[in-house]
């Protein structure tokens, strides 16, 4: 009997062994089995049972994973490697406050376990405790200066401090060259940073490390979307895809090209095949809104919108408890800015409807937009958000408010004019336009560039364009132009015989802009801020829009629900303005032609 059960020892250690060797290629499955198969022949050993809770974690095997990591536990309750094990798997499917004991339980065993202080570092993260990350993840380190997971779980905790973030992940690649992990997570920090030209050499080098498994072409997929040529992003996401059909980034990625590229319903598909396969992943569930959104799906779309949350680097305003739903008549609600300042101009039509049910209404908004935003019916103040918050029973993110109000396509909140000027600020601008006779057009052609956050910066090189485009626009008879451009661009050279006027010196704030416009009979304007103020002015607006076409502007539609006033033109190919300016040169003569007496005939 005794040798009986020392050859069943030897072959559990043998597959042990194997499936380690298994786990550490990548081979998860094959790692599977042989554990599976150790666990039979030695079903009292912890650490088996703690290496097929691994190998299901890796897999996705959520249920198994976790019963392999408590079955380990029950026959070592002091087993640090299989309390962290747990921790990450629960950490994965978001179940935060147990994911936090149980790194806790790891640490308090062996307070010099690296993992354990990478993995805690990573709830820490998610849960926004931010400012003790890079001391966690350093400590881990520092128990493991080898581990390139330690390295890689430092990188991430360092937010936007790039250098050192490369650095650490360019160390862990040095310190496993032979596997893919770290040449993923570096490239992936590249392309974060701006830096594509050197995100794809590393990709390159992926390919021939890892042929067949599908990092290099997912991660050119994201690059070539960045840089707008959309047909290859989705070449190369599908390639990705066929090498590895249940990759949570090969999804994401050719879902995100074939968004961009207006393959509207392959986008919805794939991101639910994300979710359905990767139901933790909030970045499918956040793309899968924005494709919902533009189909006009807003009952879905605006539940999945709240996933925005527990992205990266966002947090829910903190200022007052969050808004549960009931009956707001009698408490005190803080709407609150959360984006661009034309998101703030689109959805503060909210604020006094939710006055309107006897909510008491205080605003939080950029400060170029107090001043003109004080002049919403019903609101009970307006601050900046450098300003310290009113004391209030509820807070709500401005763009959480159609949600709120249960917004469909049908019901979409569309009166105007819901902004006003004041008239102090209106007659001012009259005398200064006063003598003029011949039809007036605002112009913008350039957004804010972002430099500071480089995808922000390339939806923005999208969307704009020199002003030299609009040089077809200066035969049109019987108007003048007026920019309205601010930054940079405004100073670009005029293209000859387009006579541009330039008062832009004389606007501080939006009130300023708002009261400039409401003198205009027109505005003609790529897809910034001030689309959102014309539109909620009331006043005819003409917009531009990129190719890849924000969410809101919906699909395949020449006007918009969210504002009457509104005409889009909209680009027929990525990047090309010229035949979207054509049009517009076409159109504004047939306005032009009309008389001072029309508006918006568009």
């Amino acid at each position: 009997m005794c040798a009986l059960t020392t050859g069943f020892s030897d072959q559990a250690v043998a597959l042990t062994h194997r499936g380690a060797a298994a786990l550490a290629d990548g081979q998860e499955a094959l790692a599977d089995c042989c554990f599976t198969a150790a666990a039979i022949l030695a079903p009292h050993r912890a650490s088996i049972w703690h290496n097929l809770g691994e190998a299901r974690r890796i897999q996705g095997r959520v249920e198994d994973a976790e019963q392999a990591y408590k079955h380990a536990l029950r026959l070592r309750p002091a087993y640090p490697k299989a309390w962290a094990g747990l921790a990450s798997l629960l950490h994965k499917t978001r179940r935060f406050k147990a994911a936090a004991r149980a790194a806790m339980r790891a640490l308090a065993l062996d307070p010099g376990f690296a993992e354990g202080w990478s993995i805690a570092g990573s709830i820490l993260h998610e849960r926004r405790a931010m400012e003790r990350l890079p001391m966690i993840f350093l400590r881990a380190v520092r128990l493991a200066p080898t581990s390139p997971s330690a390295w890689l779980a430092l990188a991430g905790g360092l937010g936007e401090a790039a250098e050192l973030a490369l650095a650490c992940t360019q160390r862990s690649v040095a310190l496993s060259p032979d596997r893919p992990g770290g040449y993923v997570s570096h490239a992936g920090l590249l392309i974060r940073h701006g830096k594509l030209d050197a995100a794809q050499a590393m990709h390159d080098r992926l390919r021939q490390l890892a042929p067949l498994e599908g990092h290099a072409e997912a991660g050119d997929s994201l690059v070539a979307s960045l840089r707008g040529d959309f047909a290859t992003a989705v070449s190369l996401g599908r390639r990705s895809l066929a090498l590895q059909p249940a990759s949570l980034s090969a999804l994401i990625n050719l879902s995100l090209a074939e968004h961009d590229s207006g393959q509207m319903e392959r986008a919805r598909r794939g991101n639910e095949r994300a979710l359905a396969l990767h139901p933790e992943s909030d970045v499918a569930r956040f793309n899968l809104s924005m494709v919902l959104l533009a189909q006009g799906d807003f009952a879905n779309g605006w539940r999945l919108y709240e996933s925005r949350w527990r992205m990266e680097n966002r947090a829910y305003p903190a200022h007052a408890p969050r808004w549960r739903g009931g009956d707001p008549a009698g408490r005190s609600f803080l709407l609150v800015a959360e984006q661009g300042q034309g998101d703030t101009l689109h959805f503060v039509r909210y604020a006094p409807m939710l006055a309107a049910l006897g909510a008491h209404v205080h605003l939080m908004v950029q400060p170029s937009l107090v001043r003109l935003l004080s002049t919403l019916p019903g609101i009970a103040s307006v601050r900046s958000l450098a300003d310290p918050p009113p004391v209030c029973d509820a807070c709500i993110p401005l763009l959480s408010l159609p949600l709120a109000f249960g917004t469909t396509l049908a019901t979409i909140p569309a009166a105007v004019p819901y902004l006003h000027t004041s008239e102090q600020d209106r007659a001012t601008w009259k005398r200064r336009l006063g003598g003029e006779r011949r039809r007036r057009v605002g112009l913008v052609w350039a957004g804010s560039a972002h430099d500071e956050q480089f995808i922000a910066h390339m939806v923005d090189r999208r969307r704009s364009f020199p002003l030299a485009a609009l040089a077809p626009l200066a035969d049109v008879p019987g108007v003048t132009f007026y920019s309205l451009q601010k930054g940079p661009p405004a100073n670009e050279v005029r293209p000859p015989g387009l006579d541009l006027v330039d008062w832009m010196e004389m606007v501080g704030d939006f009130a300023d802009t708002a009261a400039f416009v409401a003198e205009l009979d027109l505005v003609i304007s790529v897809d910034t801020s001030v689309c959102h103020l014309v539109g909620a002015l009331g006043r005819p607006i003409w917009m531009l829009s990129r190719y890849d076409s924000c969410w809101r502007w919906l699909c395949n539609r020449s006007d918009s629900p969210w504002y009457p006033t509104m005409r889009l033109f909209r680009q027929g190919r990525p990047g090309d303005w010229t035949p979207v300016i054509d049009r517009v040169r076409i159109a504004l003569e047939r306005w032009a032609m009309r008389g001072p007496c029309s508006t918006y005939e568009a």
